[in-house]
Formats: C-alpha cells, structure tokens, sequence
C-alpha cells in the first residue's frame, strides 16, 4: 500500500526506519535461502552490515551463473537496495531543525553533504521505495532460489 504525504516529517522519518527494517529482513531472508554452511559461517554473514550481506549475495550468485531467467534481472536490483538503505542512512543519521525563515532544515550526519531543506514528500517516497524494493527479495528467496537451484540439480543430473 502506498503512503500518502500528510505533511507530517517525523512520522515520514518513522515509516522510512519501519520499512528500512522490513528491506533489511528481505536481505536475511536471502542470505538464509542462499547459504549453504555451517552455523558458524552463517552466524558470522548474519553479524555483518547489510551492505556486507549484499555482496555475498552476488558473490554466492556469480557462484551460480548462469542465473535463471527470472533472476537475470535480481543483482542490479541489489544495486537499487544498496542505493536505498545509503540514502536512508544519510535521512536517519542526519539532523532536522526548525529554523526562522527557513523552515524545517536538513543537517547531514556526514561532513561534505549541503544543508538542505526537510520535505516531507521525500521522506514519503523514500519509504515507498524502501517498502517496494523488498517485494523482489521476498520473491527471490521464498520461490526464485530455490527454483535456481533445482534447475542446477537438473542440470548436473543430465551431465551425469
């Protein structure tokens, strides 16, 4: 369901951290379909950031290639996650402030990141985004995956 601007920041702030969480769930839920270890080497991938959990993603598929035809498009869309949670990073780790004159200002968490007046709309898309992007994930792990790896089996079991 698509969110709709009400004006209100802070609560677009808490659906952008509230749908952040679920894109990160997502990638969890990709990391499990995909690895094939021990429990310590799980646990250790599980502790990492998510932008770490993301290259393992695509290095565990460029171990698979070729992908099927419905994942073809799924490391670029990686891509698009990584991009995602960056820029979530920069909106819950930067700064909001009522200033006279100016409204509502924007400080980055991060040195060389201008200033920049808070909208409301672009917190609104940046959680609508968030949440979209977990719909290919989901995908990917509850059903492409394992797909993938029965075409594999298939494979390997003619050649034998």
């Amino acid at each position: 369901m698509t969110l709709i601007d009400d004006g209100d920041l802070i609560k677009g702030l808490g659906f952008v951290a509230l749908y952040a969480a679920y894109l990160e769930e997502a990638i969890d839920e990709c990391v499990g379909a995909l690895f094939m270890g021990d429990q310590v080497q799980y646990d250790k991938i599980m502790r990492k950031p998510s932008s770490q959990k993301i290259e393992w993603i695509q290095d565990r598929l460029k171990s698979l290639m070729p992908l099927t035809k419905e994942l073809g498009h799924f490391p670029g869309h990686l891509d698009v996650v990584v991009k995602l949670l960056e820029e979530r990073n920069l909106v819950i780790h930067g700064r909001v402030y009522a200033v006279p004159g100016e409204g509502d200002v924007r400080y980055a968490g991060r040195k060389g990141i201008p200033t920049e007046v808070a909208k409301s709309s672009e917190l609104y898309e940046l959680a609508n985004d968030l949440f979209r992007a977990c719909d290919p994930l989901m995908a990917a792990s509850m059903f492409a995956f394992q797909r993938l790896f029965h075409a594999k089996r298939e494979i390997d079991n003619s050649s034998t």
